[in-house]
């Protein structure tokens, strides 16, 4: 065999060595995780999936107004879509037409009664007020009569709030969302969807084994105001309806959805280079799953059908800053990455971390006063993606951060689990 025969065998050799190899790649990366365990490339559950589809395009987040730091959330509710809640408690009553009573839970009723009938709660008007006070009487005076030496005790009276149920008018409403929506409302039992007509039209989601829902709708309205010649809006009972989605995402009121911010934040964290310092993944080693949960409780190791719905992922080789799989249920506090962002020394001693101080319109010293307070939109975009992180792998009654391991990790760890 000549030298150039030997050459040429050589390359041959090499090039079908290559071949091979990245066939072999593909197939264990993208062919066999689909074949061995389905799980890895579907969504752990019914609660990510709504989270990502039904929560996200319709949680509303507002921009943070002149003189105000506080921001503000918006449900935008959907007639036939959204699913409703309208529960009593103790000191809380809901009063309605005949008509509509149906659709209230009362105090301890074991059965939580949900509807996509488009309503709302708001301060009983007109006859309904009448009926309001009459009932607040009765209460208050059934209450002293349960507690005859209530004065002698220095008790106070209690603050019963009564509510009407009314129905909205057209097919897409506005509510006052509460400050923190890292977590949806969730019930998977005990429940029922009154007026549910199974068919073509019925949202795929109200026939899951539990849902999201809106607890207590009311109304969102806004107030213009001015402070020092610049104009803002607030949040009033008393204000103008919110007319359109149109008008909610306008300059003027600044809302964007929870899912345009997350996927903004993405964005952010691959561009700024987050990922060179933190990894996103819980490893299957012991001082993973403890690190990211307990020794009682070790958090579960990420697994792929965690970042289905990211457009890259990010699990990332080097920990010069912890792991970020987990930081959803570790690090929830907006205050908290509010400062460490702007100085991460101050809130974690030691750190190597550079501040990210473009984060935020304004000198939170009061320095440097500027047209819109902080933080800005690229604080609220990367913190909302960061809450994403082990706050969906499960519905929050069934976590493993409450005392609960869903994806046998121990046996896992042991080598136990087939």
């Amino acid at each position: 065999m000549s030298k150039w025969t030997k050459i040429e065998t050589s390359a041959l050799v090499t090039f079908f060595g290559f071949v091979l190899l990245f066939s072999s790649a593909i197939l264990v990366v993208l062919i066999a995780p689909r074949h061995i365990d389905p799980t890895w490339t579907e969504p752990t559950g019914p609660y990510q999936v709504q989270m990502y589809e039904v929560a996200d395009p319709n949680v509303y987040i507002s921009s943070p107004n002149v003189n105000f730091y506080d921001l503000q959330f918006v449900y935008h509710l959907k007639n036939g879509f959204t699913l409703l809640s309208f529960e009593e408690s103790e000191f809380i009553k809901i009063i309605a037409p005949e008509n509509l009573e149906k659709y209230i839970t009362k105090y301890q009723d074991p059965v939580l009664k949900l509807t996509a009938r488009l309503m709302m709660l708001k301060k009983p008007e007109n006859e309904m007020a009448k009926k309001a006070d009459s009932l607040s009487q009765k209460m208050q005076s059934e209450w002293e009569t349960a507690n005859p030496d209530w004065k002698e005790k220095k008790l106070s009276l209690p603050a019963y709030q009564i509510y009407e149920l009314y129905q909205v008018e057209g097919d897409s409403a506005f509510s006052i969302g509460p400050q923190e929506t890292i977590l949806s409302e969730w019930v998977d039992k005990n429940y029922v969807i009154l007026d549910l007509e199974k068919g073509k039209t019925t949202p795929s989601y109200h026939l899951d084994p539990g849902v999201i829902f809106v607890k207590n709708p009311m109304e969102y309205r806004v107030s213009p105001y001015n402070f020092s010649g610049v104009p803002g809006f607030r949040y009033d009972p008393n204000g103008e309806k919110v007319k359109n989605l149109e008008t909610l995402q306008s300059k003027e009121l600044g809302f964007r959805s929870r899912e345009e911010l997350i996927a903004y934040g993405e964005h952010l964290y691959n561009i700024e280079g987050c990922w060179y310092c933190h990894t996103d993944q819980t490893r299957t080693l012991i001082q993973d799953t403890v690190l990211n949960g307990s020794d009682s409780y070790p958090a579960p190791p990420s697994s792929a059908n965690e970042y289905i719905y990211q457009e890259i992922t990010f699990p990332g080789t080097r920990r010069i800053g912890p792991d970020l799989s987990r930081v959803g249920i570790k690090r929830p506090s907006r205050d908290w990455h509010k400062g460490h962002f702007w100085s991460p020394k101050t809130a974690s001693r030691g750190s190597v971390m550079p501040s990210f101080q473009h984060f935020f319109d304004s000198d939170p010293r009061g320095t440097i006063v500027g047209e819109s307070r902080i933080p800005n939109h690229k604080f609220e975009a990367i913190y909302q993606y960061l809450m994403t992180k082990g706050t969906r792998i499960t519905s929050p009654n069934k976590g493993w951060w409450i005392g609960k391991d869903p994806i046998d990790t121990k046996e896992i760890i042991e080598g136990l689990r087939k």
